[in-house]
């Protein structure tokens, strides 16, 4: 198809928000929420196992809707949480994204080098990007930066797809469920 006309987005007009269904843009509330890129509700699309322990969190609302396909929550109040995200394509890049995270536990971007030798892992049945920090931990849309916080996170980049897994909570109560972290995401496969 050739494109034929040009226009400006009006300075009115609200911006456009990537990577909404249809049902969040029209504001259609009948529509499944879906997997990003999928046409799936997220739990006819992965598998997992759950850790003893964990429990499946609600839906999330707020500026985390529709990111997370997988929301867990441990420890004796939940602040504990882990969660599962996909994004098309390269989700803004490998290495933006590795460095946002950095700088929700206020630490320093990763130079070229030290994200070169980062550790893999296996998540999904390939190789992933294995993180591990501790710092001041600021959770997007909080209300104020969380002191002693660790996280831990893998991330799996695929010709059409990044895959996420991010755990994050007080050090000691981290510390007590990596192993747990680790079998969640090795347990995550397609349903068939």
């Amino acid at each position: 198809m050739e494109i034929t006309e040009v226009r400006e987005i009006s300075t009115y007009a609200p911006a456009p928000t990537p990577f909404v269904t249809s049902a969040q843009r029209f504001g259609d509330t009948a529509e499944t929420e879906t997997a990003p890129g999928t046409g799936m509700p997220p739990e006819d699309l992965f598998s997992f196992a759950t850790p003893e322990g964990w429990s499946v969190a609600p839906a999330a609302s707020g500026p985390m809707a529709g990111m997370r396909l997988v929301d867990m929550r441990f420890g004796p109040n939940g602040e504990g949480e882990c969660f599962l995200s996909m994004m098309p394509g390269a989700a803004g890049g490998f290495e933006a994204n590795l460095n946002r995270w950095r700088g929700q536990m206020g630490l320093p971007a990763y130079t070229a080098e030290e994200l070169a030798a980062l550790p893999k892992r296996e998540m999904f049945g390939q190789e992933a990007t294995y993180v591990d920090f501790e710092g001041t931990f600021t959770n997007v849309g909080a209300a104020a930066p969380l002191e002693g916080y660790r996280m831990i996170g893998l991330i799996q980049q695929t010709p059409k797809f990044t895959l996420f897994v991010k755990m994050t909570g007080p050090k000691a109560l981290v510390e007590a469920n990596q192993e747990a972290f680790m079998e969640f995401a090795q347990s995550i496969g397609l349903k068939r």
